[in-house]
């Protein structure tokens, strides 16, 4: 699978869009979880230091200022205590090792560094400064290491739960997305298929017991193509019909103009209007035998007579086959034909070729150059047949590969608005590309056939 075609998928992209916001929703859950674990934590430890500054103040009040400095030096000892500095009101140092905070009465939060405290590498301290009614000062401290080591701990488990959740979203998002894909390209294939004239292919159907909106899809496309299909059959059905039916009698009429051309006995007026008459009768079976082609074209099994063949010879066989018609006609046909294979049919491609140079014959002036060649264009053979009449405008060449479509300027010459529809179809049936190009002047014809495969 290509990536574009993958990257391009809506899944992916509906899968893309859902895992950004899975990550935008853990960065949010992890900055509101900081923010309400930092705020509980913080409101624990100024409810601890509050408690703490009132019980060392009933102990001033119940046995004076060496009890409480008694009680600062041995709650320093317990491990994971407090912090303690007590002061004089003369600002000496009675008991704790606290640094001087500079902070005012009441709670602060410090942010110091090993720079700012010498040897005592604390990140964040809460302090609690409480006059003592003597004017000493007891300040009471909590260092929030713990609290960034637990801030730093929840952030790195967001951080990789989410990328886990990403990756896992993305690596699912591909895999459904693969198998979406792979029903949408059996869709897409089956389109293709039916566009290149397969009126048999169809998408394929899943069975599940729950068909999803894909399944519906080709469901509904399958049953549009077989609708299409009996709509298509119908009137091929109907103009072969027709075809049959008419050109039976419109062989008799021929036959009975040849018994009219007899008995004229040498008559000039009833053997002009014979001849007339006769030649509008054969129009008029070319007309039919090109409809019943191309019927047996679009409609008939090929794929069993397809083999390899070599697309120069049998252009140079056709080539050879018209040059004396061209040339009695006052024009000059070339060839340059290079060695090219191609897998196909040879009798449905060397009529492709007739009818590309009966119309270069029909619709060109006396003293015209039709030229034909062949030639490969990154290992894909390709005809070109080109004439220097007066072309086709760009407008209408798409039109003219249509069934019966006609320029206003041909229509007094004889044909039946088959050939280059033929040529089109005989195309279509071996996966070739048919375009028509500006000769400068005149029109030029170009079959582009896919690469022989590898044997």
């Amino acid at each position: 699978m290509r990536a574009s075609r993958f990257l391009a998928s809506t899944g992916v992209r509906l899968a893309t869009i859902q895992t950004v916001l899975l990550v935008v929703a853990f960065v949010i859950a992890g900055a509101l979880t900081q923010f309400s674990t930092t705020y509980i934590y913080r409101q624990g430890v100024h409810a601890r230091l509050a408690s703490e500054s009132a019980t060392l103040a009933a102990l001033y009040q119940s046995r004076g200022l060496g009890e409480v400095a008694s009680a600062v030096t041995s709650g320093e000892r317990r491990p994971g205590g407090l912090e303690y500095r007590l002061v004089d009101a003369g600002g000496r140092l009675l008991a704790g090792d606290l640094p001087p905070t500079g902070a005012p009465l009441g709670l602060t939060f410090l942010d110091w560094d090993a720079a700012y405290v010498p040897g005592r590498p604390y990140q964040d301290i809460v302090v609690d400064n409480t006059r003592l009614p003597d004017g000493s000062v007891l300040t009471v401290g909590q260092d929030l290491t713990d609290e960034g080591k637990l801030r730093h701990t929840l952030r790195d488990t967001l951080f990789w739960c989410g990328g886990a959740g990403a990756v896992m979203g993305l690596v699912l998002s591909y895999l459904l997305a693969r198998g979406v894909l792979r029903r949408v390209d059996g869709v897409v294939a089956a389109a293709r298929a039916v566009s290149a004239g397969q009126m048999t292919v169809r998408a394929p159907r899943r069975k599940a017991l729950l068909p999803d909106d894909i399944d519906e899809l080709g469901a509904s496309f399958n049953t549009m193509l077989d609708e299409i299909a009996a709509l298509v059959a119908r009137v091929r059905f109907v103009s072969t019909g027709i075809a049959h039916d008419l050109r039976t009698p419109l062989t008799h009429v021929r036959q009975k103009l040849e018994r009219v051309r007899i008995a004229a006995n040498g008559d000039p007026r009833v053997l002009a209007a014979a001849k007339e008459v006769e030649g509008h009768v054969d129009e008029l079976l070319r007309v039919f035998d090109a409809m019943l082609r191309l019927a047996e074209i679009e409609s008939g099994p090929l794929a069993a007579r397809f083999k390899p063949l070599d697309l120069a010879e049998l252009a140079g066989r056709i080539a050879d086959a018209y040059r004396p018609d061209i040339e009695a006609g006052g024009r000059r046909l070339t060839t340059s034909l290079a060695p090219a294979t191609v897998l196909g049919d040879a009798d449905l491609i060397g009529q492709a070729i007739g009818n590309l140079l009966e119309n270069a014959l029909r619709h060109t002036p006396v003293g015209s150059r039709v030229e034909m060649a062949v030639d490969t264009d990154e290992g894909r053979p390709r005809l070109r047949v080109s004439d220097d009449g007066p072309g086709i405008p760009e407008a209408k060449r798409e039109d003219v590969l249509r069934h019966f479509y006609r320029l206003e300027a041909s229509r007094t010459t004889p044909g039946s608005g088959l050939g280059l529809a033929i040529v089109a179809a005989v195309a279509g049936r071996h996966g070739a590309q048919v375009e028509l190009l500006d000769a400068g002047p005149g029109l030029t014809v170009v079959i582009t056939f896919p690469a022989l495969p590898p044997s």
